[in-house]
């Protein structure tokens, strides 16, 4: 090979990286935009989930009363005569 001419190679190999690096540039800059708007999409999605959510399910104060009353009935009952569970000490 005559390496006296070396120089037109490095100056097409340039032009080629230089073109093959553009390209990877513009693709990674296209992929970040798209997940852009996918990240958008998704945060959007989870306000509205999260806002019809709190129609469906009792608040957390809610819940812990009911929590504590539940619990109360368990530690707090006893049994009629037949059977059945009274609330209460009564008995």
């Amino acid at each position: 090979m005559n390496y006296n001419n070396l120089h037109d190679h490095v100056d097409i190999l340039v032009a080629i990286i230089g073109v093959l690096a553009s390209l990877c540039g513009f693709l990674f800059w296209r992929i970040l935009s798209r997940m852009e708007d996918k990240l958008d999409e998704l945060y959007h999605l989870e306000i509205s989930c999260r806002g019809s959510l709190m129609e469906r399910f009792a608040s957390r104060a809610e819940n812990d009363k009911l929590h504590q009353e539940f619990w109360d009935a368990i530690k707090y009952h006893s049994h009629h005569s037949d059977g059945r569970v009274v609330i209460g000490k009564e008995g």
